[in-house]
């Protein structure tokens, strides 16, 4: 591809890329740092990229990629204040109970992989639809409700295990 048909593809493409690495960050300067490291992969590659389209498919599974080992590299963990699990009461056995409980949460999450801290935190923090977590992650639809429902009885049987 030459240098000035790159450049004007990835005028096009520097928004789609945007908002698809928005979707797994909080702030909107990791989601430019992904979306600058894509472009720097796919400028190395530019030589083995022939068109448009090919170049649009590979930006997103560059982005998707990218997206993700930031993830992992940064430990991304569902924050409790994000999910509104923390409440607050003036009994202070209720309060230690809570503490407990929240403890225990926050063990049983830390427990899980990086990719299914990262789906459940997209559907039930972030509230994105199925379909689009698997336009992210590059799968199906029914296959991410599976990696959901796994995630969650994980999540289930690792706060049943942690003793505090």
């Amino acid at each position: 591809m030459e240098i000035n048909e790159f450049i004007y593809n990835v005028r096009h493409l520097r928004k789609d890329l945007l908002l698809q690495a928005r979707r797994y960050f909080d702030n909107t300067e990791d989601a430019e740092d992904a979306v600058q490291e894509t472009l720097a992969k796919l400028w190395v590659a530019k030589n083995n990229i022939f068109d448009a389209g090919k170049m649009r498919n590979m930006a997103s599974v560059v982005c998707r990629n990218v997206s993700l080992n930031m993830l992992r590299k940064a430990k991304c963990t569902l924050s409790l204040e994000d999910a509104g699990v923390i409440a607050v009461h003036d009994n202070p056995q209720i309060k230690m109970e809570e503490s407990e409980d929240l403890c225990k949460l926050e063990r049983s999450i830390h427990a899980l992989s990086d990719k299914q801290r990262a789906i459940l935190r997209m559907r039930n923090v972030e509230n994105i639809s199925y379909a689009d977590i698997a336009k992210i992650i590059g799968t199906s639809e029914s296959s991410v409700r599976g990696m959901i429902s796994k995630a969650r009885k994980e999540l289930l049987r690792n706060m049943k295990g942690i003793e505090l």
